[in-house]
């Protein structure tokens, strides 16, 4: 019967290629390849009525409950869902955008396989003979398999996967990606079992502070969950007495939050922690009122010279002063580190130094990150070395088989690291990224996994503010294209691996997420309406319990840290600040064309690797907007496009992620430079990445380029830096 005769309640019968693929045929639906005419609907759906389903947003690890408007089978609108407790109806551009990935016209249509990888020649094969090769390698890797995976990796499939490796022998999943990175995942979960011994995500409620000290943490653009903090952010500014909470912001580039801010400082980048404690410092010191604070602080503050501090940081001693009070008299205050200190030389440190801060107010709004409950899964995201170990056993031929999945390794680590010769030297390599990126180029096979509008799943939140939950993931549309649920591809390939099978022994992933959804709802006798209840709803969760301020362990002071960077001021003279764009993300939102042409919130550029470099100092370079430069550092260069902005200091400039890709499709490929490449390689065995810090120099090239921007930066100038703080 031809395919366009099926129903779509029917299956789709592959061929007999072994168990494994009879096991595949009987859970796969049938997968057309192009979009349901208006004249024959769903079935399910009227002409003209929309349905609405409850899913979980992808486009980050948060996991925000969505929403999605579904016309003649068509995804047309993405929102928030209000019930979901973590974004409480709220979206960002980036989940809004979700649509395009779905139905991106450069998504693979269906398996392929290269014959000569890296030659993105292309040749199109079968489910079954695809999913019999996959079988084949993982029986014969063994302990040699290796699993790459990224941080927006359902719960489900990484507890699938993590099953796998353990049947083979193999070690555990690795989950490290740039936006894992760059946010310092990982540093974060370090610091808060160093300071308060719990190693799980702090958790910073702004709704429950009546001061904010942001460390450069951009939380309502960019933060670990950036709609929920604007929520909160909300709450914040109206105070149940009346009152409106105090925002101060302390770093070098004028940010979306800075911007909000009621003072913004234009602090010296690396300093941030010479400034945390010179804050513990006057506290201990000086009589504010809070003998208890004052108590904390005297454990807490190391040798440092208050003056020295000042002069370092480019802040005036009566600032550092009036910050010390504000922190020792507010009722609520909070202290939110941002992600750059992470990427400074001495990121740990510094971030727990920072953090420190909260033990001495006494913590009123941080929390951590419940564990995930059981038997659910958040995929515990791991350092940079853990990266760089699997990449030395790649480089030593001790690794058979890699199989990567929502992660990009070629594209997250500076060239310098040797992802890309040590990937050759795997024998086999199997990627299921939906669209090409710069890691499946170097695939033997790419099985492509259907998007997350499409497919089954969960996520764990995390940050979850004090309330846990689980996110349920479901399919909102039939696949568009010929994709498979990697999942099932796995569960199929166990069943002819007599370890693997009994490890595995669901024939699907629907019926794995039904037993996991019935345990955890606790409704085993009736799992079927657990399962109803838990995709309907958009996931579980559980009532918010009372918050209590967590006790800090044994204070000790914290070592004076002395800003270090790549590269001497002689030769390099800028400091170097890279952030995170708060469209295009870490890059995974570059082949989205709503997310390229949107402006920049701050620059309102689009489209375009642009360098931000104060007027003055563009002047100085005889610089202009739209004018292309070589920025150099001591490991790399790359090109850009000059965007003046006031909002930044003149001895520092500035460039978002995002963008730099040689593959992803059309609107990515091509478009800009990836500033990762100015990075040489990490240290062994480094927990973090130093992208934070680097000294650049800035060179014309005499070429010029159109500036893709929105509106002129005129208003921007002026105004920010000489705002006064409260009571000055």
């Amino acid at each position: 019967m031809p395919a366009s005769h099926l129903s779509r309640r029917q299956f789709l019968q592959l061929g007999a290629t072994g168990a494994a693929a009879m096991v595949l045929a009987g859970c796969m639906p049938r997968q057309p390849v192009a979009l349901e005419p208006y004249v024959a609907p769903p079935e399910e759906q009227l002409t003209g009525q929309a349905t609405w389903y409850a899913s979980t947003c992808r486009q980050c690890p948060a996991g925000c409950g969505i929403l999605v408007r579904v016309m003649n089978g068509r995804a047309v609108k993405v929102e928030g869902n209000p019930q979901h407790p973590l974004n409480r109806g709220k979206l960002c551009a980036r989940g809004q955008s979700g649509p395009q990935l779905l139905y991106n016209p450069d998504r693979l249509s269906g398996p392929v396989q290269q014959a000569q990888r890296g030659s993105r020649q292309f040749a199109p094969l079968s489910w079954n003979d695809g999913l019999a090769n996959l079988a084949a390698k993982l029986q014969a890797a063994g302990p040699g398999l290796a699993i790459w995976g990224g941080s927006t990796l359902s719960g489900h499939l990484y507890d699938i996967f993590q099953k796998l490796a353990t049947a083979l022998g193999a070690p555990p999943p690795l989950i490290y990606d740039l936006y894992a990175e760059l946010q310092g995942y990982h540093a974060l979960e370090q610091a808060s079992s160093d300071l308060f011994g719990i190693r799980a995500l702090p958790t910073f409620d702004l709704s429950r502070a009546d001061l904010v000290l942001s460390f450069g943490a951009d939380f309502l653009a960019t933060g670990l969950s950036a709609v929920r903090y604007g929520v909160d952010y909300g709450a914040f500014r109206r105070q149940p007495d009346g009152r409106r909470g105090t925002l101060v912001q302390l770093e070098p580039r004028l940010s979306l939050t800075a911007a909000a801010a009621d003072r913004w400082l234009p602090l010296r980048p690396g300093t941030d922690a010479l400034v945390a404690q010179a804050i513990m410092r006057l506290i201990a010191d000086q009589d504010f009122g809070a003998p208890e604070r004052q108590a904390r602080a005297r454990q807490l503050a190391g040798s440092v010279d208050v003056a020295n501090v000042a002069s370092a940081t480019d802040l005036s001693l009566d600032d550092l002063t009036r910050l010390a009070r504000l922190l020792a008299t507010a009722q609520r205050p909070l202290v939110v580190p941002g992600p750059a200190l992470i990427g400074q030389s001495a990121g740990p440190t510094a971030l727990a130094t920072v953090l420190a801060l909260n033990a001495l107010a006494g913590a009123a709004g941080l929390g951590f990150s419940a564990a995930a409950p059981k038997p659910t899964v958040k995929p515990p995201v791991s350092a940079l070395a853990d990266a760089q170990a699997l990449i030395a056993r790649m480089q030593a031929g001790q690794v058979s088989t890699l199989l990567v999945h929502s992660a990009n390794p070629a594209y997250d680590l500076p060239q310098a690291a040797g992802f890309a010769d040590a990937i050759k030297k795997v024998p086999f390599v199997v990627s299921f990224a939906p669209l090409v990126d710069e890691t499946a180029v170097w695939a033997d096979l790419i099985l492509p996994d259907r998007t997350y509008l499409e497919a089954w799943g969960y996520d764990v939140v995390a940050p979850d503010f004090g309330q846990p939950a689980v996110s349920s993931q479901q399919p909102v549309v039939v696949p568009v294209f010929d994709a498979r649920a990697t999942a099932d591809l796995v569960l199929a390939a166990a069943q002819s691996i007599p370890a693997a099978a009994t490890a595995l022994p669901w024939p699907n992933e629907v019926a794995y997420l039904k037993e996991t959804a019935a345990q955890l709802v606790g409704s085993a006798t009736n799992p079927e309406l657990a399962w109803t209840r838990f995709v309907q709803n958009g996931g579980w969760w559980l009532s918010a319990p009372a918050a209590s301020a967590p006790a800090p362990k044994a204070a000790q002071p914290f070592p004076v840290l002395s800003p270090e960077f790549q590269g001497t001021a002689d030769e390099y003279p800028y400091f170097l600040h890279l952030y995170v764009s708060e469209l295009l993300s870490d890059g995974r939102g570059a082949n989205l064309p709503w997310l390229q042409g949107s402006p920049a919130p701050m620059t309102t550029v689009a489209w375009q690797t642009c360098i931000e470099i104060h007027p003055t100092t563009a002047q100085k370079l005889g610089l202009a907007d739209g004018d292309i430069v070589r920025v150099a550092s001591p490991q790399g260069e790359i090109q850009a496009v000059v965007c003046t902005y006031p909002g930044i200091r003149p001895d520092t400039v500035a460039l978002p992620t995002g963008q730099g890709h040689t593959d992803l499709g059309r609107y990515a490929r091509q478009r800009g430079s990836q500033p990762l490449q100015l990075l040489g390689a990490p240290a062994t065995a480094s927990q973090t990445l130093p992208w934070a810090s680097l000294r650049v120099k800035v060179t014309r090239t005499g070429q010029k380029a159109w500036l893709a921007v929105f509106e002129n930066k005129t208003g921007v100038a002026g105004g920010f830096i000489n705002q006064a703080l409260p009571g000055q």
